[in-house]
């Protein structure tokens, strides 16, 4: 998967049509902002580079890691890109004060060695910040994740790797309530033309592509109504983890194992 490709999946900030959702993953950045300093910093997974980009702006020392190469345009905002497996990291235990990883858990359907590789790049008074859409309010549609999680579930699988997990949410307010309830909708009204599920039972690359599909069609209809361009950043707010929040927030403390066992 490349980050122009249209699966619907990785975000471009060149898209119009993905600005709203670009929003709402942006709030976990403007969260981690308040966490960077003078220790290298990691954003893993970071896809096409956007929230790196914004992270470096804050920070001296940013690396950004994922299986693609980012934007070109990122490549100026003095981020350094690694392209390496986010289960077994090219770094040196205990090397980054701060690390984001924003959108990834869910792609796997077992996260013990990634979650195990975070905590032992982590110095021992590092921070993990970590999000994942809240289960509570997905439309659970998307092939690309493997596992999404309720704000307990998350909890206990962070807890296994840092001795203090502080639960947090990104929250939909306004506009972007609007916005994501819209979406939701549209998403139940075209998938109940398939009331046995047959669309899962599908080869892998037809469901991604009806998939990306689905993603264009609805934003499109989002746009026509009106509801994409009245959202901006102030429309995610980060409060509480709740069955309300839309996607879920974890900030951890104490690495357990690794090099700090």
């Amino acid at each position: 998967m490349t980050p122009s490709a249209p699966t619907g999946e990785r975000l471009d900030d060149a898209s119009a049509l993905y600005s709203a959702d670009l929003a709402r993953h942006r709030a976990a950045y403007r969260f981690a902002e308040g966490y960077a300093g003078s220790a290298p910093l990691l954003d893993l997974g970071c896809g096409t580079g956007y929230g790196t980009a914004e992270l470096a702006a804050q920070a001296p020392r940013v690396v950004g890691l994922d299986q693609v190469a980012p934007a070109p345009r990122v490549r100026e905002s003095g981020a350094a890109f690694v392209r390496g497996d986010i289960e077994a990291l090219p770094f040196a235990s205990g090397c980054f004060g701060l690390v984001t990883s924003f959108q990834v858990i869910e792609h796997l359907s077992d996260p013990q060695r990634y979650l195990g590789e975070i905590a032992r790049v982590l110095a021992p008074d590092g921070v993990l910040l970590i999000s994942t859409p809240n289960i509570l309010q997905s439309d659970r549609e998307n092939p690309y994740h493997l596992h999404e999680y309720e704000p307990a579930e998350l909890e206990a699988a962070l807890t296994r790797h840092f001795e203090r997990v502080e639960m947090r949410g990104v929250q939909a307010v306004g506009p972007a309530a609007q916005y994501h309830e819209d979406r939701l909708r549209r998403i139940r009204r075209i998938t109940r033309l398939d009331p046995l599920g047959l669309r899962r039972r599908l080869p892998t690359g037809l469901v991604e592509w009806a998939f990306a599909r689905l993603s264009i069609l609805v934003r499109l209809a989002a746009r026509s109504s009106g509801t994409t361009e009245a959202v901006g950043d102030a429309h995610y707010p980060v409060g509480a983890a709740d069955s309300q929040c839309i996607d879920l927030l974890g900030v951890c403390r104490g690495p357990r194992g690794g090099a700090h066992g």
